[in-house]
């Protein structure tokens, strides 16, 4: 959903790991925190669920909503994820040194405030499509608003959600918390593909209206949450060395595994379609990788062996490529169980990809908005460089440079080269 998308100002890009980002000599840091102790973790995972069901509805519901309306084809449902995932990154990176600035402007600007309107922001864009449609005018141009301004709000959202969630906690209290958050967001976004389901065939855009009342009531919970997150525990209580090394492997599966996630979104609504779903079950077959990927979480969750071992990462990057060819080449082959087989398989390494990636980041980058900022970014490239290459794809076949039967092959080529090309590269800039 997440979830969501540099190393450690205060967080995680620090030599502090390589590639900081560092504030400016003449910006004032945050003063400490007057608490030490953890934000409610209930309260944390109330916020959680009720705002993932909203993003889930626009990143990845969105391009159901779209193609639902009847004003979208197969270029412009890529190009609309395209443009998400552009505006998600800068969000997500300007999260710490946005409230930096404005703590240092006024001690009322505290991250409690931040997140607070970003969740107003967030709310208000989602209004918009179902608003207009009521007027009786084509709600197509305002989809590309809400997923414009929605994606700027919970780029810089969800970082300090997950600066609460990491203050205060280490070690086996952090893995319980941040499995905990997994669970509660994942799904939560079953929840919302559930909900397309309801309405998708009748009224799409409501669910949108639906979504921006679960904004209000996030909003409300944001008020029990102390006005900034405890301070982190890392001079007290160090983190293994080992975990120095992993960190950058997952992080380098991390934007991958949303490209790959991103790529197909989209695809599935043209896919489910060749295989003969009806459009209104379409979500509903889809939110199997989703339910796969909450069993994986949740087995993570209870069973914490996973950290410091190599064959989470192994076994996560081997199932995400058997899961992702199945799913593109299943319509070609005719084949509905080969679908829903590579569905489940594509959402277990989702699970186990995203959980150690977010576990490494905040117990190694450090507990604050960069740290999170960080591996929402990360996500963020897989959010934009997924739907990039279904665009491009797209658009060749419209030029007749490729014949429509042959989109499946060029789209699965082309990701998977992108992905074992944005590893190696990324793999040689950390070894430079």
């Amino acid at each position: 959903c997440r979830r969501g998308f540099a190393r450690r100002p205060a967080g995680l890009y620090d030599q502090s790991p390589p590639g900081a980002i560092v504030p400016s000599g003449n910006l004032a840091m945050p003063p400490e925190p007057a608490h030490t102790s953890p934000a409610p973790l209930w309260r944390v995972l109330a916020i959680t669920f009720l705002l993932s069901v909203g993003t889930g509805s626009v990143t990845q519901g969105l391009y159901f909503i779209a193609d639902a309306t009847g004003q979208f084809d197969r270029p412009a449902l890529y190009l609309l994820g395209v443009v998400m995932g552009a505006v998600y990154i800068p969000a997500a990176l300007a999260a710490g040194p946005v409230l930096r600035r404005i703590e240092s402007k006024s001690a009322r600007l505290t991250p409690r405030a931040m997140l607070a309107g970003m969740i107003s922001l967030g709310g208000i864009a989602a209004l918009i499509p179902p608003i207009v449609a009521r007027t009786a005018a084509d709600p197509a141009p305002t989809i590309w608003i809400t997923a414009v301004v929605y994606s700027i709000s919970t780029g810089l959202m969800w970082p300090i959600v997950e600066w609460y969630l990491s203050g205060g906690r280490k070690h086996a209290a952090l893995r319980s918390a941040t499995g905990k958050f997994n669970i509660t967001w994942t799904g939560a976004i079953v929840v919302c593909f559930w909900l397309l389901y309801l309405f998708l065939d009748r009224a799409p855009l409501d669910v949108l209206g639906l979504l921006a009342l679960l904004h209000v009531a996030g909003r409300i919970v944001v008020l029990g949450l102390p006005e900034r997150p405890a301070p982190p525990l890392d001079r007290h209580d160090p983190h293994p060395p080992v975990y120095d090394q992993m960190l950058p492997v997952a992080r380098r599966l991390l934007p991958i595994s949303y490209l790959l996630m991103s790529a197909l979104s989209p695809y599935l609504v043209g896919a489910l379609g060749q295989l003969g779903i009806e459009l209104k079950w379409q979500p509903v077959l889809a939110s199997i990788w989703l339910v796969a990927r909450v069993a994986a979480m949740t087995t993570l969750e209870r069973w914490h062996g996973w950290h410091q071992s190599w064959a989470t990462h192994i076994t996560g990057a081997t199932l995400l490529a058997l899961g992702f060819a199945g799913c593109v080449l299943a319509p070609a082959a005719d084949s509905l169980p080969l679908m829903l087989v590579s569905l489940a398989v594509f959402g277990v390494a989702m699970g186990i990809i995203y959980t150690a990636a977010l576990y490494y980041a905040l117990e190694v980058g450090g507990h604050s908005a960069d740290a999170g900022g960080t591996h929402e970014a990360l996500i963020g490239i897989g959010y934009t460089a997924g739907p990039a290459i279904g665009f491009a794809a797209a658009l060749s076949v419209a030029a007749g440079i490729l014949p429509d039967n042959a989109f499946s092959l060029a789209f699965v080529i082309a990701a998977v080269a992108a992905s074992s090309v944005g590893y190696a590269l990324s793999g040689r800039n950390r070894a430079e």
